[in-house]
């Protein structure tokens, strides 16, 4: 985990405006194509914001249309990831007063997570299908880490997939799908016999989470101790895309899969229990500016939902380490 004052170096708190930015007509979906609506965009040669790259490719990714602060998921994630160590594409508000003419629309602004001049990734689907015989690449019913971990001699598999799974089970993210982690081979454009690196892909594409799906009027409801153990436990909504094994029966929750995780590679525990390390405090400092950095109504984030967001993570927090015995 990076120091406080360098996390807070990372951000910004108000929305970039992209109008001005020029639009990659080349862009076919390298990020799978999903329910939402996303375009890629070259940043300027100088920036104004020390978050951003210069002359650097940022995908502008939109809600859906029925929840317009979906996209605070993808900013939230990013800030969690660096509170917590787990490398997440960096996000920030995005601002397009020209994707509608006439209407602001607001998104999440995030950075490419490769150099495609140099590198060349490649989809978790794309494995799977080598892997699992008759993988359904579309829907990916088979996808399942006792598959994934086959790739166990990868550099960094352990520590990856700690991370990943840690975010995901904070943030109640139900879509890290075949499509939803990879392989970035380094320089493979450049050098494509000799002085390549296998790493794997950040954990992108975050919004399937954070309650997204909940409308305003109905956070008060969990109040209700039932209602918030049936939602933060049950299956049916509290579990990943990805299985633990191809068992066709099998449902579990993030926090069994979190057990069966650690005990298959027990020396991540310490890994996930240092990710876990963070405090109250630390995520509300990183996450109260959001309150103020979008006024218009349709778009912003209410301090309801972002203390509903915050508590949902530190109360799956708490049942995580229980799981673990952290």
């Amino acid at each position: 985990m990076a120091k406080f004052e360098d996390i807070k170096s990372r951000l910004c708190d108000k929305p970039i405006v992209i109008d001005d930015w020029r639009q990659d007509d080349t862009y076919e979906g390298i990020y799978p194509k999903g329910a939402r609506d996303k375009s890629a965009y070259f940043s300027p040669e100088t920036v104004d914001e020390s978050c951003l790259k210069g002359n650097y490719r940022y995908l502008f990714k939109l809600s859906r249309s029925w929840c317009p602060w979906q996209f605070w998921g993808e900013v939230i994630a990013y800030r969690l990831g660096l509170i917590t160590g787990v490398e997440v594409p960096p996000a920030h508000i995005g601002l397009n007063n020209k994707y509608n003419p006439g209407e602001a629309t607001y998104g999440a602004l995030i950075e490419w997570f490769y150099d495609d001049k140099k590198d060349i990734y490649v989809e978790g689907g794309q494995f799977m299908v080598k892997l699992v015989n008759d993988f359904d690449r579309q829907k990916g019913t088979q996808h399942n880490f006792l598959t994934i971990a086959k790739l166990k001699g990868i550099s960094g598999f352990r520590e990856h997939w700690a991370g990943v799974f840690t975010l995901d089970c904070l943030t109640g993210n139900t879509d890290r799908h075949q499509d939803n982690w990879g392989f970035v081979v380094k320089d493979a454009r450049q050098q494509p016999t000799e002085g390549t690196k296998l790493c794997f892909s950040p954990a992108f594409d975050n919004g399937t989470a954070l309650g997204y799906e909940i409308d305003e009027k109905k956070i008060d409801r969990f109040i209700d101790e039932k209602k918030l153990e049936k939602y933060l436990t049950n299956p049916r909504h509290a579990r990943h895309h990805m299985k633990w094994s191809l068992d066709k029966q099998e449902e579990l929750n993030f926090y069994d899969f979190m057990k069966k995780f650690v005990l298959e590679f027990p020396d991540t525990k310490s890994i996930i229990g240092k990710k876990l390390s963070f405090s109250q405090p630390q995520v509300e400092e990183i996450l109260s500016p959001l309150i103020t950095a979008v006024s218009d109504t349709k778009y912003c984030i209410s301090q309801k939902r972002l203390r509903f967001i915050i508590e949902f993570i530190f109360k799956r927090k708490e049942l995580l380490k229980k799981a673990l015995s952290i």
